[in-house]
């Protein structure tokens, strides 16, 4: 059952990928635009670490950037984190769950205070996103997905089963292991998969 599950998970994210890739992606929420962020940076830091013909100078430059995004990332996981495991509480992760459906995480509109620094932290992110990985630029495309790439989707659908299964009844801790699981990889894992 569990390799049905991760295969099926497999074959989504790459429909999803050829999807994005003609049409762009569907909005379905907080943990997909997290998800795009995610493969997205870490396929296009991949492509110029490992590309002999660009310059040291531009690896560096791509190191940086994505450095930058898994910071910001990290910063706001770790954060409604630690705020829902204070409050016992999934309050704050659904409302910027439902707040996302409707939203892009580059948008920050008055919204409830509850979730407005949550908000401008993600626009933050975004804005960083679309400066470095995914510019809004003709001829600049998405960096394409990899081995490596695919490896890491059938493994983060693997630990994202086998979690919940874990955590049956544990809403704050099983909303946790999967804000963890959209973290970016560090830069030497990704070279390290190559």
């Amino acid at each position: 059952m569990k390799k049905l599950l991760c295969f099926f998970y497999f074959i989504v994210a790459m429909s999803l990928n050829s999807i994005a890739a003609n049409y762009g992606l569907v909005n379905l929420g907080l943990v997909s635009q997290l998800v795009e962020i995610k493969y997205n940076s870490e396929a296009c830091f991949s492509k110029i670490a490992t590309d002999p013909a660009v310059a040291k100078q531009r690896r560096d430059s791509a190191l940086i950037n994505y450095n930058e995004i898994r910071v910001l990332t990290d910063r706001i996981i770790y954060q409604l984190s630690a705020d829902m495991r204070s409050k016992n509480s999934v309050k704050a992760y659904k409302k910027l769950s439902n707040y996302y459906k409707t939203h892009d995480l580059g948008e920050a509109e008055g919204e409830n205070v509850f979730i407005e620094s949550y908000v401008l932290a993600f626009k933050d992110l975004h804005i960083i996103y679309k400066k470095f990985v995914y510019p809004d630029q003709p001829g600049v495309t998405k960096g394409l997905i990899t081995p490596a790439i695919v490896l890491s989707i059938i493994d983060t659908g693997w630990t994202i089963t086998k979690n919940i299964k874990d955590m049956r009844g544990k809403k704050v801790d099983g909303i946790i292991e999967l804000l963890n699981n959209l973290r970016l990889n560090s830069p030497q894992e990704l070279l390290k998969t190559r």
